[in-house]
C-alpha cells in the first residue's frame, strides 16, 4: 500500500472508526465507509478527493450490471442512512435517505395509509438509494410507469463535498446516473393513498392468449396498479396451475376495473383464478428473491410488450425451456426476468443462454435491460459535464 493510501485509511479510521473497513492492502478500493448522515457524506468526499480517490456508493449488491470499482476509490455503505420523514401534511409525498430498503418503506408507508407508487421486484434486498441511481421498471409501472416519473427530488453529494438539491431536468444527474455524478443522500418520492389492493390472476393455455389480453389492456386501460405475467415453469415453481398467468393489482379505493378487466381475460380465453390463488400470486410477487437465500440472477430484457408472445415462443422453442417473470409498464414496454428452469427450480441463467435471450429481444426491437438502462442516463453523464 502506498504512503498516501496508507494516510488516507488512517485518517478514515481515525473519523469513522469502526465505521471504516479496509478492502485490502493492493489497489483498488481502499475501504469501505458507512457515514451516518448526508454531512459525513460531504465530509468523506473532502477526504477522499484530497488524495485523489473518488467515492463509490454501493447498494445491496444486487444488480449483476455494477460490478465493484477496481480503481482506487472509497466504496460509501448506505445501511445507516435510513431515515424517512413526510414533508408535508397531507402525507402525498415521501422524503428518504438511501439505506432503507424497499419493501421496508412501504410498510412503513402502509400503516400511515400511503404506499409507494412503483418500486422494485428486488424491492426486499434493495435500496432506495440503489434504485434511484439504476432506474427501472417494476411494480406498479403498469399506473406510473419508470421510477424516474416518480421522483421529485434528490439531494447528492458531489465529488468535492458540497450537497446539491436536483429538480426538474436536473434529476438526471442522480436517476439513471448510477453514481457517476455523487453520492445520492435523500430523494422526496410521489405516494399515492391506499386502503389496500385488490389482486387478480388468470390463466392461459398458449403465449398467443396472454399476447391478446396483454395487448386488450394496454389499449383500454383499466385502472390497474400492476400488471404481470410469468410462463409455465414459473408458475410450477410458485406451486400454481401450470400455464401462462396474467396477475396484478389495482387500488381498492377506486371503482372496481372488473368489467373492462373481465372482458380483456375473457376474450383471450383466460380463466379467471380464484381470490385465494390471486392474492397467494401475489404475495409472491418478489419471487425468487427472499433475504434468506441467494437470489438466482436473470438475464434481463426491456422488449416492446406487444411482443412478449413472440419472444416468449422463441425462448421456449429451444431444448430447455426458460423460466420468464415479466412486468408491463405503461409507456407500452415489458421488462422480462429470465432465468434457467427445471423441476420447479430456477436457477441463474448461463452466458450463453443470456446472448439468446438478448438476440430474441433485439430481433423484435428490444435490448438487453442494461443497455436500455445506459442509453436512458447517458444525458446525465453528458449534463454532469457541462454543469
Amino acid at each position: 500500500m502506498s504512503s498516501g493510501r496508507r494516510e488516507l485509511l488512517e485518517e478514515l479510521e481515525g473519523r469513522f472508526g469502526e465505521r471504516c473497513r479496509a478492502c485490502g492492502e493492493r489497489a483498488g478500493p481502499l475501504a469501505t465507509v458507512f457515514p451516518a448522515d448526508a454531512g459525513e457524506v460531504g465530509l468523506l468526499a473532502q477526504m477522499a478527493r484530497r488524495r485523489s480517490l473518488r467515492l463509490y456508493p454501493v447498494g445491496a449488491g444486487l444488480d449483476p450490471d455494477l460490478p465493484e470499482p477496481v480503481e482506487d476509490a472509497v466504496l460509501v455503505g448506505t445501511e445507516m442512512m435510513r431515515a424517512v420523514r413526510f414533508p408535508d401534511e397531507r402525507r402525498s409525498l415521501v422524503e428518504v435517505e438511501p439505506g432503507v430498503l424497499w419493501l421496508e418503506l412501504e410498510g412503513r408507508l402502509r400503516a400511515a395509509h400511503r404506499a409507494l407508487t412503483v418500486y422494485p421486484t428486488s424491492a426486499p434486498r434493495t435500496t432506495v438509494g440503489g434504485w434511484i441511481a439504476r432506474d427501472g421498471v417494476g411494480v406498479g409501472s403498469f399506473a406510473y410507469g419508470w421510477l424516474r416519473e416518480n421522483v421529485l427530488s434528490a439531494e447528492i453529494v458531489l465529488p468535492d463535498g458540497r450537497p446539491r438539491t436536483l429538480l426538474g431536468d436536473d434529476l438526471d444527474l442522480a436517476v439513471g446516473a448510477m453514481g457517476k455524478t455523487g453520492v445520492i443522500v435523500r430523494a422526496t418520492l410521489r405516494l399515492r393513498e391506499t386502503s389496500g389492493d385488490r389482486p387478480f390472476a388468470a390463466a392461459f393455455g398458449r403465449s398467443e392468449a396472454l399476447q391478446g389480453a396483454i395487448d386488450a389492456l394496454l389499449e383500454r386501460r383499466p385502472p390497474l396498479w400492476h400488471l404481470g405475467f410469468m410462463n409455465p415453469p414459473v408458475a410450477l415453481a410458485m406451486g400454481s396451475v401450470e400455464r401462462y398467468l396474467l396477475f396484478g393489482a389495482c387500488p381498492a379505493s377506486v371503482a372496481a376495473p372488473e368489467g373492462g378487466l373481465a372482458r380483456a381475460l375473457g376474450e383471450n380465453h383466460g380463466r379467471t383464478l380464484d381470490a385465494a390463488e390471486a392474492h397467494r400470486l401475489w404475495g409472491n410477487r418478489f419471487f425468487p428473491v427472499d433475504p434468506a437465500h441467494p437470489t438466482p440472477v436473470p438475464g434481463r430484457v426491456l422488449i416492446p410488450a406487444s411482443m412478449v408472445g413472440r419472444v416468449l415462443d422463441l425462448l421456449e422453442s429451444g431444448p430447455a425451456r426458460p423460466a420468464v417473470l415479466g412486468s408491463i409498464a405503461r409507456d407500452g414496454s415489458a421488462l422480462l426476468l429470465v432465468f434457467a428452469g427445471s423441476g420447479g427450480r430456477l436457477r441463474s441463467l448461463s452466458a450463453g443462454d443470456e446472448a439468446a435471450l438478448v438476440g430474441a429481444a433485439r430481433s423484435v426491437g428490444g435490448d438487453s435491460y442494461h443497455a436500455v438502462l445506459v442509453r436512458r442516463g447517458r444525458f446525465s453523464k453528458d449534463a454532469g459535464s457541462r454543469r
